[in-house]
């Protein structure tokens, strides 16, 4: 009898475990789909950002390519009149206008200094004489719109994709909490990062641990107790506990986030 009830609770026991391992695995299971759900995402938007460089680039090639025929030909031209030059200028005004009409239309300071440029050629134009200094001047100008039209695409396409908000809270687990309510950071940017952005952190390394290395021995000075990191899981309306090193959860956008000091 005792030897039943003996195998009995070893049953009982290998069945609770086997429950607790396989809930534990599939936990582990989710929150690793989870991170690298985030590493996908976080690829497509290198992706993106990495095509548009590239279509940025290109535009600014071609355009700067002409601009630099054209330039060389200004250098070596032989005579005194340059108007023969001014229909190639007209055609770059026209490119440069097409390439960057989206730029244009977003910084209207831009688009001021474009139909200045557009004027002043249409003036010029008009002469019968065009002189060296006015065509060289023309150059200039058009050069520098270039670079800072190109500029501002890129700012433009790294701003839309590659800034993100995110939330953090630090409770120091003595009633005291403080809230980073919108804190902007790059895309990219780890739970780590933005800690160490916001606060004065101190940190181990434990090289064995993965994924992540970085363990928080204090925020602000707190070190009594030890730090651990959740995020809230808008779809349960729950705080999770963070899976993974601080080092190695890339912050989503519009994503919340707490350390706890546990005494």
């Amino acid at each position: 009898m005792v030897e039943k009830r003996t195998i009995v609770f070893i049953t009982l026991v290998i069945t609770v475990w086997a429950s607790i391992t396989s809930g534990f695995a599939a936990y582990y299971y989710l929150e690793q789909a989870r991170y690298q759900e985030q590493l996908h995402n976080q690829q497509k938007l290198l992706d993106t950002i990495t095509r548009n460089y590239d279509v940025s680039a290109n535009r600014w090639n071609l355009l700067s390519g002409d601009y630099g025929v054209l330039l060389g030909d200004y250098q070596f031209f032989s005579g005194d009149d340059y108007s023969s030059l001014m229909s190639r200028y007209e055609a770059l005004l026209y490119n440069l206008q097409e390439n960057y009409t989206s730029t244009l239309n977003a910084f209207p300071e831009l688009n001021t200094t474009y139909n200045a440029l557009l004027s002043n050629f249409q003036t010029l134009n008009e002469k019968s004489t065009v002189t060296k200094e006015e065509f060289g001047s023309l150059l200039d100008d058009f050069y520098t719109l270039l670079t800072t039209l190109a500029k501002k695409e890129l700012e433009v396409y790294v701003g839309e994709l590659g800034v993100i908000n995110v939330s953090l809270c630090i409770d120091y687990g003595n009633q005291t909490t403080e809230w980073y309510n919108k804190t902007s950071t790059v895309a990219g940017t780890t739970l780590f990062d933005l800690t160490r952005k916001i606060a004065a952190v101190e940190y181990s390394y434990w090289a064995t641990m993965e994924p992540g290395h970085i363990f928080l021995n204090s925020i602000n000075n707190h070190a009594e107790g030890y730090w651990v990191w959740y995020y809230w899981d808008e779809t349960k309306g729950d705080w999770i506990f963070g899976p993974v090193g601080c080092d190695a959860w890339i912050l989503e956008n519009n994503g919340i986030y707490k350390w706890v000091c546990i005494q």
